[in-house]
């Protein structure tokens, strides 16, 4: 017996999507985000923890700039995010 538990719901998502092959379009904080406006190949390309523009001049790890954050905070940053890159 196990638990795990994610960083944030973006990481939660990501796992989803990566270890269970949960498509993006038919998980819910996925949903969330293309619904937002985010593109399908952004959300692919971040659920791999790249290094991403987190403010300014400044890059980090996608799941580092979202962690310890609750749904609604963390799908608004991530899709202010997604405007820097």
């Amino acid at each position: 017996n196990g638990m795990h538990a994610s960083a944030s719901p973006f990481e939660a998502f990501a796992e989803r999507n990566n270890w269970m092959g949960v498509p993006i379009f038919r998980d819910r904080f996925g949903k969330l985000m293309l619904s937002e406006g985010m593109t399908m190949d952004t959300i692919k390309a971040w659920s791999v923890d790249p290094q991403v523009n987190i403010e300014a001049g400044k890059k980090g790890s996608i799941f580092d700039a979202l962690e310890d954050m609750d749904a609604d905070p963390c799908l608004a940053k991530v899709v202010a995010l997604s405007a820097l890159n």
